[in-house]
């Protein structure tokens, strides 16, 4: 009622004490109340940070990213994503459409999404190794970095991921993401296609055998 409070105020002591031209100002100025109400909540309700629903869905359309995604994501997980997930890919994708293509700029990416080290090797041969390393990621969100909707690449380049809980191994190197014997450990991939398993079909877990499955 602030806007309104504010025009009553401004009423002249003729008409001040009147109930009824009180009343009449008051219905009146509810319209210019409510556009006013309105207006202001737009912004809350489309910020990244508060959008939800049908909201961060038309978000997701100005962005260009769905809600449900393109695949099956392994253990049961759902592929409609709640808003915490989608809020997560929406800010990769708005990233991604950002990115010019540099290595220190995907890193710098990355940093900003999640806050954790990330380390990039280019092969010179059309792929690169991308280690995460020292991140507490859900198996949602790993699937959803292995399936290219997190880390942006190049037109026709190989993106192989790696996840690394601590700092990874390394020759010659003392940093807080790559470091020597006896204080690193090797990075685990984590495949966005079924890998191959003896004697087990298990579609949950992503495990087949031959025909099916791929080696890991």
């Amino acid at each position: 009622m602030s806007l309104i409070n504010n025009y009553l105020k401004l009423v002249t002591s003729e008409h001040r004490d009147k109930p009824k031209y009180t009343e009449m100002l008051t219905s009146l100025l509810q319209y210019s109340e409510d556009v006013f109400t309105l207006a202001v909540g737009i912004d809350d309700e489309f910020d990244m940070d508060l959008a939800v629903g049908a909201q961060e869905d038309i978000l997701g359309v100005i962005v260009g990213s769905k809600r449900t995604l393109d695949f099956q994501p392994s253990r049961g997980l759902s592929s409609f994503l709640d808003n915490s997930v989608y809020r997560t890919l929406l800010r990769a994708k708005i990233a991604q459409n950002m990115w010019k293509g540099g290595i220190l700029d995907l890193r710098d990416l990355w940093v900003t999404l999640f806050e954790t080290s990330i380390v990039i090797r280019d092969n010179q041969d059309m792929t690169i190794d991308v280690t995460i390393v020292n991140s507490m990621l859900d198996q949602l969100t790993k699937e959803l970095i292995v399936n290219g909707l997190i880390v942006p690449k190049p037109q026709s380049v190989r993106m192989n991921i790696l996840f690394a809980d601590e700092a990874i191994f390394g020759y010659d190197m003392e940093t807080n993401v790559v470091r020597g014997y006896d204080h690193a450990r090797w990075a685990n991939s984590i495949s966005a296609d079924d890998i191959f398993a003896y004697d087990r079909d298990d579609a949950s877990e992503k495990m087949h055998g031959y025909d099916k499955g791929n080696w890991s």
